[in-house]
């Protein structure tokens, strides 16, 4: 009872907690991709796969043909894919895995011509879910980038949680939703009953939260529970981010919890597909540190993990980067863990990802060319399109 007092001091909304869950974090895509693609493979009724990326290079050919495989066995299989994030793929190829039994939707197809369409509104989660015994959230896509090296990948570095317990349907009811919201020849998708809440055999005592930005009723949750749990923090937030770019209100909540004494550290990316998010970031810096926030950047490959753990009572896992993007356009995805044992692996985890990266301190802020600062300050006032 008093270690659910505890979690629940950090907890947004407890009538929304799944109480009966396990849930397994992994750490890198080493270690993620493989263990991914092994229980996919092992699937006997259903997949469901959401992704903003998947991508027509050999993983993304290697993965589908583990598709086709299951749909011959028998298992259906459904993909929701992002219609920009997955631009550079041929449609050809989508094409190929819907002949072969596979039901494929596109979300939000880039089409300018049309009326009142967006380039911003992306769907940018990332889950997987398995026969209704399994889910996993993180920051994967299905290409190159993100498989390890041992496969022929790039080796991004992600973070991922596998779950099980009864939070699973809860999952799989937000890639229905994400199937509905496509265009497409109706499926029999429903009589698979997935997303209905089961007796679960899961005897795990982790406690658990979707959230999730799917909309205007719902885009503030994933931030509200981050604004939630900062104002709460008493001794630590170890934030991990691919992409760095708070709003004001988490900016300013991250502000004051470091000048309360709370040991506030985050790590960014030195190496990023996307520079400029980075270079903004920067305009942030001088303030922080002198708020007593720590910063680092990662030395070694693309780091992609979106993870956060606060006090080693509040953890949070999945797609949502703390940019304006996933604020305000995207379809964005996040497991919150409140169980200390998951806590303290994050914690683990974020310290010995400090060993490989670099501290920022002043005198880098203040020692950087006039040009660089100028830039830096320019590409955060257009923050909100980055």
């Amino acid at each position: 009872m008093a270690d659910e007092k505890k979690w629940k001091d950090y907890c947004l909304s407890p009538d929304n907690i799944f109480l009966h869950n396990n849930i397994n974090l992994i750490s890198g895509g080493e270690d993620a991709f493989p263990f991914i693609v092994e229980k996919v493979k092992a699937a006997k009724k259903y997949i469901f796969l959401e992704v903003y990326s998947f991508s027509d290079d050999h993983i993304g050919r290697a993965f589908s043909d583990i598709l086709i495989k299951k749909v011959h066995q028998g298992v259906k299989v459904y993909i929701v894919y992002d219609s920009i994030g997955s631009i550079a793929t041929s449609g050809n190829f989508f094409k190929m895995m819907k002949s072969e039994g596979i039901k494929v939707k596109e979300y939000h197809q880039a089409a300018p011509w049309k009326p009142h369409w967006s380039l911003f509104k992306r769907d940018h989660r990332k889950l997987l879910c398995v026969d209704g015994a399994m889910a996993f959230v993180g920051g994967f896509n299905i290409s190159e980038y993100d498989a390890p090296k041992s496969m022929g990948g790039r080796g991004w570095k992600d973070m991922v949680a596998e779950i099980k317990g009864d939070i699973v349907p809860a999952i799989e009811k937000e890639f229905l939703s994400s199937w509905d919201r496509c265009p497409g020849p109706k499926e029999n998708i429903h009589s698979l009953k997935a997303g209905k809440k089961s007796h679960s055999s899961c005897t795990g005592a982790m406690a658990a939260a979707i959230v999730s930005a799917s909309g205007i009723k719902n885009m503030m949750s994933i931030r509200r529970s981050y604004k939630y749990a900062i104002e709460k923090a008493k001794d630590n937030i170890f934030i991990t981010n691919a992409y760095f770019l708070p709003d004001r209100i988490i900016y300013r909540k991250l502000v004051k919890a470091a000048q309360r004494g709370v040991d506030v550290r985050i790590i960014t990316p030195f190496n990023t597909d996307h520079p400029y998010v980075r270079w903004a970031s920067w305009a942030l810096y001088t303030n922080m540190i002198k708020s007593g926030i720590k910063i680092y950047e990662w030395q070694g490959a693309i780091l992609h993990s979106k993870a956060a753990v606060i006090d080693g009572q509040w953890s949070s896992v999945g797609s949502h980067n703390l940019d304006h993007r996933s604020l305000y356009y995207n379809l964005e995805l996040n497991i919150n863990v409140f169980d200390k044992s998951f806590g303290n692996k994050m914690a683990d985890v974020f310290f010995e990802d400090l060993k490989n990266s670099n501290r920022i301190t002043m005198d880098d802020c203040v020692n950087r060319r006039l040009l660089s600062k100028m830039g830096s300050k320019a590409l955060y006032f257009f923050r909100y399109w980055l």
